[in-house]
């Protein structure tokens, strides 16, 4: 269980995410996530649905960490982080980039992040234009 602020957590995590340091989002998730932790993406996204259990996540997201990442979220900003007790939310700004495309769509998101015994216990995003990310672009 962490002694740090629920909204510091996120904030690291996210600066992690940015700054393409695995190790650091491997570490956000070992000492600050719940073992059957989750994230849910909107269903209508070629990614989107549930990915549950800590393993997995620190999979998944050191996998999205690592420099040179083609596809995806690129130049993540948290804007702003709300809250500070069980439940944070986080507003995100990215550039989302679709496999084998040379171009990115301008996005944001807003991802809830809740808590339980200083543990993230899920993290649920809502994205701004879900239409706009699920579409192809041509490279």
């Amino acid at each position: 269980m962490s002694q740090r602020p629920n909204a510091q957590i996120v904030a690291d995590f996210y600066a992690a995410l940015a700054g393409a340091d695995p190790d650091a989002v491997a570490a956000a998730i070992d000492d600050h996530f719940a073992e059957d932790a989750a994230i849910e993406w909107p269903p209508s996204l070629p990614h989107g649905g549930r990915v549950e259990g800590s393993r997995r996540l620190r999979s998944l997201f050191t996998g999205i960490a690592k420099a040179g990442n083609q596809a995806g979220a690129t130049n993540l900003t948290l804007v702003r982080t709300i809250g500070d007790g069980d439940h944070v939310v986080a507003w995100i700004a990215f550039d989302w980039k679709n496999p084998g495309s040379d171009g990115t769509i301008p996005n944001s998101a807003l991802e809830v992040w809740s808590f339980a015994d200083g543990l993230v216990r899920e993290i649920r995003a809502f994205y701004w234009d879900s239409a706009a990310i699920a579409q192809p672009q041509h490279a």
